[in-house]
């Protein structure tokens, strides 16, 4: 199996609901795209293509002091503030993000990306969180249409068309879940580069998110 040098994952909440999956090689050649459903089979098709980097869009982390996220449960962040660093400060550059709390409306997918990541990184592969909404603010703009209408579909896979150096097989095919899934790989591309910046406290749970709006990548 040819390596994929860059696996982006828009992780689901639960396995009922098929999970979109990209990769990309060095020179951003579009190498699977496809829709899994068990974290058996997300770790399966990264041990198939042996990525440098895994970008999952979905917290990593909990804040400082927590064990979980459950209400019943008396641990507390160990800041009086909302959520995470990294949330907190994607928030302040006016990027709109949810919270890791214990009033979560995504805590089923909190667990699950967490419990994956370890079980990616236990089998020797790095790791990184991405957020391709902040992606698409930076190498975008902010006047992005809402990614689930027919308008924010076709903007999207316009300016992905743009972005990329290579045509994007299947691009026509792609939903918003790929093509976020895209973005995500794009990230840990843009990561390997060093032309991303890293938003939160490391030790905490950070996000990578691209440094600068770029129009001009592979010239």
């Amino acid at each position: 199996m040819e390596r994929a040098c860059f696996i982006g994952v828009d992780l689901t909440s639960a396995a009922k609901k098929p999970t979109a999956c990209v990769a990309l090689d060095w020179e951003l050649h579009l190498t699977m795209f496809d829709f899994l459903l068990s974290d058996g089979q997300i770790i399966g098709a990264i041990e198939c293509y042996h990525p440098s980097i895994v970008a999952i869009d979905a917290p990593l982390s909990l804040p400082n002091g927590l064990c979980c996220l459950e209400e019943s449960c008396p641990c507390q962040s160990l800041s009086s503030a909302k959520g995470r660093v990294c949330e907190r400060e994607l928030s302040r550059c006016g990027i709109p993000c949810y919270y890791t709390t214990k009033k979560s409306i995504i805590k089923d997918m909190v667990y699950r990306a967490i419990a994956l990541k370890d079980e990616i990184t236990a089998r020797g592969y790095q790791v990184i969180e991405v957020y391709p909404y902040a992606a698409k603010v930076r190498l975008l703009g902010r006047h992005i249409p809402k990614k689930i209408t027919p308008e924010g579909i076709a903007f999207l896979k316009e300016r992905l068309v743009a972005l990329f150096p290579h045509p994007i097989p299947y691009l026509e095919r792609f939903n918003h879940d790929l093509c976020d899934a895209l973005l995500a790989a794009y990230t840990a591309y843009l990561y390997a580069r060093g032309e991303i910046e890293i938003i939160g406290d490391p030790e905490e749970g950070a996000i990578s998110i691209p440094a600068i709006l770029q129009d001009k990548l592979h010239g």
